[in-house]
């Protein structure tokens, strides 16, 4: 039998980690559009892609960030829905779907929390 000397990144906490490089690809190519708000929109897509990575690597504090921006941006969503577009609805699925990822399966829990595998 084959050792493996890491472990394997659940596939809920890869789905979360690629919505959220989609998430940074979309404002990067937006913000070379819109002049003005490039340095918020660097700071953004680089916070997603921190995030992205901390995801990857089983940090709780990446875990625990992007429960709350996520959560926080399903909420302004909601909030603004009668302003929302297609992509302002896309954007809270996305997000909500993030928040059910990291969440919800036992196996994003046990990457997160560091617990032995059962079976």
């Amino acid at each position: 039998m084959i050792e493996q000397s890491q472990r394997r990144v659940p596939m809920p906490v890869a789905v979360a980690a690629v919505l959220l490089l989609v998430g940074a690809a979309i404002p990067a190519s937006m913000m070379f559009a819109n002049g003005p708000s490039v340095a918020t929109g660097l700071i953004g897509v680089l916070l997603l892609l921190a995030l992205a990575y901390g995801l990857w690597r089983g940090s709780g504090r990446a875990r625990f960030w992007t429960t709350v921006f996520s959560t926080v941006s399903v909420g302004y969503g909601v909030v603004t829905i009668t302003e929302a577009g297609a992509s302002g609805l896309l954007q809270i699925v996305a997000a909500a779907v993030v928040v059910g990822l990291l969440l919800v399966p036992a196996s994003s829990r046990r990457w997160f929390h560091d617990l032995p595998t059962e079976g």
